[in-house]
């Protein structure tokens, strides 16, 4: 089954998001996906969207039975009556949503230094194609220079 892209307003987050690290990163984690989500996103040391994007399940390590993990696993789980944790669908959806707006908003980076990229190139080719003009004409202004030099010395030496 082919994958549905999906397009996500990528207007609602900063322009400098892509480099945001620790505490503003948490705050957009926070007012996006939620207070349990920035959690545990902060508690695994994922200090930026590069380090986010980079990790294959956030979650997985919910399953580790750690303190350090206590706080954050109250807010993103639901604890069963057999004491076992499952991950919130609202808060696994949330996650999701982030995860896939960051990297549309990265794409659309990317795409527009490609951009820039193949605009400087072109300005560079058509500097370099300008410059290789003005140095053919200047060739051709100094052969016609030398061409009247030697026609005046031609001149000067008939009139002596």
């Amino acid at each position: 089954m082919p994958e549905l892209k999906l397009h996500f307003d990528t207007s609602i987050l900063p322009t400098d998001v892509l480099s945001l690290c620790d505490g503003p990163f948490y705050e957009i984690v926070q007012k996006i996906a939620g207070e349990g989500e920035a959690k545990l996103l902060q508690v695994q040391g994922i200090r930026s969207v590069y380090s986010f994007l980079n990790t294959e399940d956030v979650f997985e390590i919910l399953s580790v039975p750690c303190n350090a993990l206590k706080a954050a696993k109250e807010l993103v789980c639901l604890e069963a009556n057999d004491k076992t944790f499952m991950v919130k669908p609202g808060c696994r959806s949330s996650v999701r949503y982030l995860y896939q707006l960051l990297q549309q908003k990265r794409e659309e980076h990317l795409k527009q230094i490609t951009k820039q990229k193949k605009t400087k190139c072109s300005y560079s080719q058509s500097t370099d194609s300008d410059s290789l003009s003005i140095s053919q004409d200047s060739r051709q202004d100094i052969s016609n220079l030398m061409r009247l030099t030697a026609a005046l010395n031609f001149i000067f030496i008939y009139f002596e």
